[in-house]
């Protein structure tokens, strides 16, 4: 009767003494769920994500290297160098502005490019610039300005000069031919806001 009293004494230790093995079977498994899962899923994915980061970094670089190429060898339908176009400056807030000056001009005599019937072009221009001291600087450069303006009413023809519409294209055209002028001798001249005709005849 001793002997299984003793037996049953025994018998709930011996239970007792297996939870820790299953405890630490437990964690051993969710060690080694979390391992595999880092390397199979996590670890990749990050590698993965770096590389594509990667890509994109080099493909940006890239794009700004072949835009700045572009830019350093832009050709016009010539072959020439494009040259860029000089912003004009801004009126800051509260900066005086000159009262316009006006450049006058001799008068012009030119044969028209007509063909059919001939026909010359008598004509007196005023250029309108931004004060006095514009007016002093583009004096200094007259013959160019004459050179250009005569070139281009000998290039044009009776019939797209007669109406107020052709005048005010040529007006524009004179203003852009000084400009590219002054471009392509690197000259600093004033900018020409305006032209106006105070003669125009067409025989």
């Amino acid at each position: 009767m001793a002997d299984a009293e003793h037996g049953a004494e025994e018998a709930p230790a011996k239970k007792k003494s297996k939870l820790p093995l299953i405890i630490g079977a437990v964690v051993l498994l969710l060690g080694l769920g979390g391992g595999g899962y880092y390397f199979l899923v996590a670890k990749p994915a990050a590698a993965k994500a770096a590389e594509e980061a990667a890509a994109a970094a080099e493909e940006e670089d890239a794009g700004k290297a072949a835009k700045g190429k572009d830019e350093k060898v832009a050709l016009d339908a010539d072959g020439n160098p494009i040259k860029k176009k000089k912003k004009k400056k801004k009126k800051k807030a509260g900066e005086k502005v000159e009262p316009p000056a006006y450049l006058n001009l001799d008068p012009f005599t030119v044969n028209l490019s007509d063909t059919e019937q001939e026909h010359y072009l008598q004509a007196t221009l005023v250029m309108q610039v931004p004060g006095e001291a514009a007016v002093e600087e583009l004096k200094k450069h007259t013959a160019m300005i004459r050179d250009r303006v005569i070139k281009l009413l000998s290039g044009s023809k009776a019939a797209d000069l007669r109406s107020t519409e052709g005048k005010l294209k040529l007006s524009d055209q004179i203003i852009e031919q000084i400009a590219t002028a002054a471009e392509d001798d690197e000259l600093e001249l004033p900018e020409i806001t305006r032209v106006f005709f105070t003669a125009f005849i067409i025989q």
